[in-house]
Formats: C-alpha cells, sequence, structure tokens
C-alpha cells in the first residue's frame, strides 16, 4: 500500500498515463465551472467563476508537484487520487444554476478535495522517510483549507465568494512561498516536467472545447449554426500552433524561478479558452435566423485572455520584448477592455461580430508563428 516509486530522486520526470487521467478529469471540471457567468455575466458571477476556476487549477498544481518533486505511487495514493477526481468534478456540478448539487455540496466536496491533497503530502513524507522543508507545511495549509470549507456551510450564501477565496488563500499561499521555493538537493523541483504537464493541460483543454461543442450541437433543439463548429475547430488549431510552435519553437529549459509566472499564464489561458468556448457553442447551437444572444463582451475578454497568457510566456520563456509582443499586448489590453465596456453596459453581441473577431485573432496568431519560425531559419543558418 506504501509503494515506493521506482523512480530515483536526482532522475528527470515524464508525465505518466495515471497524471493524463487525472488530467482529463481536472479539464471537465474546469470546462463548467464558469457556467454561471457566461449564462449571466456580471461583476459578481465574475468573482464567483475565477475563485472556482482558480480553486480547481490550483488542486491541479499541489497534485502534479507532489509527483514532480517525489512521484509517489501505491494504492492509497491512487484511492486518494480517486476520490479527489470525484470531489473535484462534484465541486464544479455545483456551480451551475439548477444544479443537484448546491453550494454547500459544493464547499463540502472541495473541503474532502483539500483532505485528499493532505493526505497524498502526508503520504510523500511516510514514503522517502526524510523530513523535507516545506512538506509539514503543505499538510497543515490543506487541512486549514479543508476546515474553511466546511466551517462555510454553516454561513450564509451571501458569505460564499469570501470563504472560498480565504479558503483558496489559505491552502496556496503557504505552499507556493514554501514549498514551490524551497526545494532539497534530493528531491528536486523538475521544471520541465512541470511545464510538460501545463502544456499537456492546456492542450487537454483545447480538446475539451471541441468535445463541448460537438456535445452541444448533438443535444441542441432550436436550429444549429454549423459556421462555429468549423471555426472553433480552425481556432483551436491556431492556438494549439501558436502554443507549441510559437512561443515554445526554441524549446528552452524551463527556469525554476520564472515558474510561478509560467504557472499562472497557463491558468489565464485555460480561463480564455473555457470562455471563448462556451461562447461559440452558444451561437453553434442557436438559430442562425437569431442576431443577437446577451453574452455581450464576453467573448472579447476570452480573446483579451488568450493574447495575455500567450505574451506572458513569450516574455518568461523567450526573455524577448520585441515590437510585436508590445502590440500583442496591446491589443489583449483592449480586447479585455472593450469586453468589460460591453458587459458593464449590457450589450449583446452579433454573430458577425464573434466571426469578425475570431478571424482577426487567427490571423494573428498565424502571423506569429510564421515570423517564429522565420526567426529559427534564419538563427538555424548562422549556427
Amino acid at each position: 500500500m506504501f509503494t515506493r516509486s521506482a523512480i530515483k530522486p536526482g532522475e528527470d520526470r515524464k508525465a505518466g498515463w495515471l497524471e493524463l487521467f487525472y488530467d482529463l478529469a481536472v479539464v471537465a471540471a474546469l470546462g463548467v465551472s464558469n457556467d454561471a457567468f457566461i449564462e449571466h455575466p456580471s461583476l459578481e458571477t465574475a468573482y464567483f467563476s475565477l475563485l472556482a476556476l482558480a480553486a480547481l487549477f490550483s488542486v491541479w498544481l499541489l497534485t502534479t508537484l507532489i509527483h514532480n518533486r517525489f512521484a509517489i505511487d501505491g494504492i492509497i495514493y491512487r484511492i486518494l487520487l480517486l476520490l479527489q477526481m470525484s470531489g473535484i468534478l462534484l465541486t464544479a456540478i455545483s456551480v451551475g444554476e439548477g444544479s443537484a448539487i448546491d453550494w454547500r455540496g459544493g464547499l463540502i466536496s472541495l473541503g474532502f478535495v483539500f483532505l485528499t491533497i493532505g493526505g497524498m503530502y502526508a503520504l510523500a513524507r511516510i514514503q522517502i522517510g526524510i523530513p523535507v522543508q516545506g512538506l509539514k507545511v503543505s499538510i497543515i495549509s490543506t487541512a486549514l483549507g479543508a476546515f474553511i470549507c466546511f466551517a462555510g456551510v454553516l454561513l450564509s450564501k451571501e458569505a460564499l465568494l469570501y470563504v472560498f477565496a480565504l479558503a483558496l488563500l489559505v491552502t496556496m499561499a503557504p505552499i507556493l512561498f514554501s514549498f514551490l521555493r524551497n526545494v532539497s538537493q534530493d528531491f528536486p523541483l523538475h521544471p520541465d516536467h512541470l511545464r510538460e504537464r501545463l502544456g499537456l493541460l492546456f492542450l487537454i483543454a483545447i480538446g475539451e472545447s471541441l468535445i463541448h461543442i460537438v456535445g452541444v450541437l448533438t443535444n441542441t433543439t432550436a436550429g444549429s449554426d454549423y459556421r462555429f463548429f468549423f471555426l472553433i475547430v480552425i481556432f483551436d488549431l491556431a492556438l494549439a500552433t501558436a502554443y507549441f510552435e510559437g512561443v515554445f519553437s526554441k524549446r528552452k529549459p524551463a527556469h525554476p524561478r520564472l515558474l510561478i509566472g509560467i504557472i499562472f499564464a497557463h491558468f489565464i489561458l485555460i480561463l480564455g479558452v473555457t470562455a471563448a468556448a462556451d461562447e461559440m457553442a452558444i451561437f453553434a447551437s442557436s438559430d442562425p435566423g437569431t442576431t443577437e444572444a446577451a453574452n455581450a463582451g464576453v467573448f472579447a475578454v476570452a480573446i483579451g485572455l488568450l493574447l495575455l497568457g500567450l505574451t506572458l510566456l513569450e516574455v518568461l520563456i523567450n526573455n524577448r520584448l520585441v515590437n510585436l509582443t508590445w502590440a500583442q499586448a496591446a491589443l489583449a489590453a483592449a480586447a479585455m477592455l472593450d469586453g468589460l465596456y460591453q458587459i458593464r453596459n449590457g450589450n449583446t453581441q452579433s454573430r458577425i461580430g464573434i466571426l469578425l473577431i475570431s478571424i482577426a485573432f487567427i490571423t494573428w496568431l498565424v502571423m506569429r508563428v510564421a515570423v517564429s519560425r522565420r526567426e529559427l531559419e534564419v538563427a538555424g543558418r548562422i549556427n
């Protein structure tokens, strides 16, 4: 039950099938956790959806860090992982309106998720057999986060946002500033493994958007607009190309000091992917004769988030701030400001507006990838 990993402390980590299986559950949960904001965009639902996404992403990160540094395994670990996956999905289900699981059920599920993470860190302590700086803090912080979730059930629904935020802060802050930074020589952090996991999570999130729109089109009874089906396929391909052949085209190793920034950039990208996919699915599953839908600005915000995430990664990974980088940052800011303005004024978004924004976004990504490839060819000739 307490099987020690066959991987030695100093060896490189590679993402295994169990980690990929876990990623599928996390991405499925992330994909539905922002439905409240998509259906009723407002500051309140935005805060709630953002905290829900942050909590689920944080859970994924805490679990990934366990395998990254200690590579634990065994029956107990897999049971804890299975319980955590179930809790993650139940927490995500509770976020949607009209769900059979209310907000109290969601808090209880999230509390049990934090307990499973604490159990994994405790199991790591047992398996490695030696004290590691930051490990005890991780166990205590996740237990406190679980306690806050359970205690929050006794409060009113109006306090839900504060309970969510406090549980997330208490759980994540000690780990990010202790466990992630204080790495021992025997059990170091593996930056390339973490970056690989982040890339796989992002790729699965893109794939989930395709599954989502196929499911929506299969079950719709209000007409279909297949222009958005083809649009999201091209959109996702352009986004994946910009990520893998643009930002990470030079295959530079990840620097440990930049990991927090890289993690944050991926969180922004996943926010953007889920929001953009939901918006296009709404239009794809409605009658083409309907010219407008009450989801103004959300798609523009999603595009801004995607541009911002790609820009941050480009700066952190490739350490460059060229004119196109500044232009992309400006486009990201303009898109988000416009989207927030539209949401605030309650404006509606036209189909042609979504199509034009998507085409402009795809064109920009293709151009950036072409420039990156050209730079690589020039560098290769010089070398």
